[in-house]
């Protein structure tokens, strides 16, 4: 694939306001969703992804829910996952397998600030959630498990920064916790509504860290106000993900546009979210759940597979199945001490 170079000058700092999303674009906009039209109109995903019907769920928490049936009908098989230390299988589907034509192009940094990340695959999500729904892939020749690592989650988030749509998220499931291959691999889309845990306010548990208890499920939240903190911001994350497979428990992570950690008005200026959830394991699908429960849900999107559960959902019926999937309070409270001195150290 081409590659798409880019520097520090390329960052957009101040995405477009929400009033203005439509027409936000940047070099990385218009590079991505051209490539990833160009690929629809060629056949090469598994449905012809639609405008999908969306609606904001009544209540305080604001959940998106949006229907998406071709997804949860087409969508290759998630893999069996036994274990979170499960090693890549080169008989599994992995990323060496995409066709040329499912990449885009290759992100890759020169220059400032500080070292560049890896380089990263932009290929399409051959299931979409919704338009512009992208894989980043470290070189997938190395053939690396599903397992968090610094340099990867940093390109990701210069990616996030790349975009001036202030609904392109990037995130990231990890084994046990929503992820369907076991080849490293981040996600990147366009989400078209805000959601609470850009805004809401955290407890601070450290001079780098807070729990945003707003939103679906608790999590522990990072900010970089500035480029050069991503790389910084990049490590705390995967050594806290790491200290959570440690201790047995999957994770999930989000990174949006959004204010800093006091909350809108409390001074700064809006910058990068990274939002860790601890969670525990959970292997294949549970008999009777309305949705599976990946970094999206847990963000506040919810992608849902049938038009009666769209039509009919509520925000109680919805937290209440996702609440099923996190840690009592007390071990998180736990946890949340235990990052804040690892961080610290």
């Amino acid at each position: 694939p081409e590659e798409f170079v880019y520097g520090e000058e390329d960052f957009v700092l101040q995405a477009a306001s929400w009033g203005d999303s439509d027409s936000a674009s940047s070099r990385f906009d218009r590079a991505l969703l051209a490539g990833w039209s160009d690929r629809m109109e060629r056949g090469l995903f598994r449905y012809r992804l639609g405008s999908l019907p969306t609606r904001v769920l009544p209540g305080p928490v604001r959940l998106v829910a949006q229907l998406n049936e071709q997804r949860s009908a087409e969508r290759r098989p998630p893999q069996p996952v036994r274990s979170l230390q499960d090693p890549f299988d080169p008989g599994a589907f992995n990323f060496t397998r995409l066709r040329p034509a499912e990449l885009l192009f290759r992100l890759r940094r020169t220059g400032g600030p500080g070292p560049p990340p890896d380089p990263l695959l932009v290929a399409i999500n051959a299931s979409p959630l919704e338009r512009g729904h992208v894989l980043l892939l470290p070189e997938p020749a190395r053939r690396l498990p599903q397992a968090l690592t610094a340099p990867a989650l940093c390109g990701a988030l210069e990616a996030a920064l790349l975009s001036a749509h202030p609904g392109f998220r990037v995130g990231f499931n990890g084994l046990g916790g929503g992820a369907s291959v076991n080849h490293l691999h981040l996600h990147g889309l366009y989400l078209s509504r805000p959601l609470l845990v850009e805004e809401a306010p955290a407890e601070p548990l450290g001079p780098h860290l807070g729990l945003l208890r707003a939103g679906p499920a608790p999590a522990f939240l990072f900010f970089a106000a500035r480029p050069a903190a991503l790389e910084p911001v990049s490590r705390a994350v995967c050594r806290a993900a790491e200290h959570l497979g440690g201790a047995g428990l999957a994770c999930n992570v989000l990174a949006t546009r959004g204010d800093p950690p006091a909350g809108p008005g409390a001074g700064g200026g809006r910058g990068l979210r990274v939002l860790l959830w601890a969670r525990p394991p959970r292997f294949g699908p549970k008999a009777g759940e309305p949705f599976a429960v990946a970094l999206c849900e847990l963000a506040g999107l919810l992608p849902l597979p049938a038009g009666p559960l769209y039509r009919d959902i509520t925000e109680v019926q919805a937290l209440s199945a996702i609440r099923e999937h996190l840690l009592p309070e007390s071990e998180l409270l736990h946890l949340g001490r235990e990052l804040a001195r690892l961080l610290e150290s």
